[in-house]
């Protein structure tokens, strides 16, 4: 989609939103529905042997089915289901709110593990993070997404491919280099796909959701920051797979209104500034620490300044002096950047007037 076609389309959802600003009750203070926890909500999560099977897609891992966590440590991960005819069945988890609202804000999170493992933090995410976010009021929903596990077991870690390729510092006209690059943006791109099409899934499932599908936000952690990132920057490459019965693979539909997330940036293999980051893209709230090794903060502040040099809401706090990564910067600073979030999204999904304007914090020096 060119920037024309962007532009056009985005036009007629602010203008909707315009409207909708007007008649938004008040900023509630940090106590209030959305922004704290709130004692009258207990949530329910969806039991972790019986999760939704919301979609499929073409199998990406050539291990799959088979022995990948052997001698890594991870032997206990959950296993993946059974392949139909090539296809992955991709489940979720949900955190319901339980407090009678049909009209709910949702979060689909989605866990890192370098777009190669992770497999078990799926159930931890939605009875975690998720549920806190649930006892806000948020429908929040840990989404499966594919992953290939070329590489796992290799070492007394369990390296992904696309963590190889950001750590190699050898000629990049090797080969090997060259092919596993390759394979890392398609990995990307597939975990994008599954995301949009996911949002997709829950706006066409909103009735039985009790949600509102033009409150729709993405969050994640590591891995999962990185697809919030490509969800709200590359809402309209939504590949060409049909996930599920009915699905129109429409772009406008797979647009998130928010995205938030830690540890994470929008790849560009190259080091460039990111081509795709237009007017008309999703806002996004993001954390990330200035020595981390397994996310590189020098891609992330460069999202962060090609979103805001086309007039986006970018947040960004940075931890210069700090090398935590994802949940573990997260867990460092929860309380800070819950509340960055809950005002983000307050704002952002439209839920309260009078919130205060996106932060413009500066970046680290590189």
């Amino acid at each position: 989609m060119n920037l024309l076609g962007r532009l056009t389309k985005m036009a007629a959802v602010a203008a909707v939103g315009l409207v909708a600003t007007a008649c938004l009750p008040p900023n509630p203070g940090p106590g209030g529905l959305y922004l704290g926890q709130q004692a009258d909500i207990t949530p329910s999560v969806t039991a972790k042997a019986a999760p939704i099977t919301w979609g499929s897609a073409p199998n990406i891992d050539e291990n799959y089915g088979g022995t990948l966590y052997a001698g890594t440590g991870l032997e206990t991960q959950d296993p993946r289901p059974a392949l139909v005819e090539g296809n992955q069945p991709l489940r979720m988890w949900v955190a319901d709110p339980q407090d009678g609202r049909t009209d709910r804000p949702v979060i689909l999170w989605f866990h890192g593990g370098g777009f190669a493992v992770g497999i078990d933090s799926m159930y931890g995410l939605a009875n975690g993070v998720g549920k806190d976010y649930a006892k806000r009021g948020y429908v929040s929903i840990s989404v499966e997404y594919r992953i290939d596990t070329t590489l796992v077991g290799t070492g007394t870690r369990p390296p992904s491919l696309c963590q190889w390729v950001q750590d190699y510092t050898g000629s990049p006209t090797d080969p090997t280099y060259i092919e596993r690059r390759n394979q890392c943006a398609r990995n990307i791109y597939a975990a994008q796909y599954d995301a949009l099409a996911a949002i997709r899934w829950v706006r066409a499932n909103a009735d039985e959701l009790g949600i509102d599908p033009n409150r729709v936000a993405i969050g994640g952690f590591s891995a999962g920051a990185v697809i919030s990132y490509a969800a709200a920057y590359q809402w309209d490459q939504v590949g060409t797979v049909s996930y599920f019965a009915g699905d129109s693979l429409d772009p406008l539909g797979s647009r998130p209104q928010a995205a938030i997330g830690a540890s994470g940036f929008l790849p560009t293999m190259d080091g460039t500034a990111p081509a795709t980051v237009q007017a008309g893209d999703a806002p996004t709230s993001m954390i990330a620490s200035r020595f981390d090794q397994a996310a590189a903060y020098p891609s992330t502040s460069l999202t962060t300044v090609t979103a805001r040099g086309v007039g986006l809401v970018a947040e960004l706090t940075s931890y210069c002096n700090e090398s935590l990564h994802a949940a573990n910067l997260y867990a460092a600073h929860r309380a800070a950047t819950d509340e960055q979030w809950t005002t983000f999204l307050a704002r952002e999904l439209l839920l309260y007037s009078d919130m205060r304007p996106a932060s413009s914090d500066p970046v680290c020096a590189n």
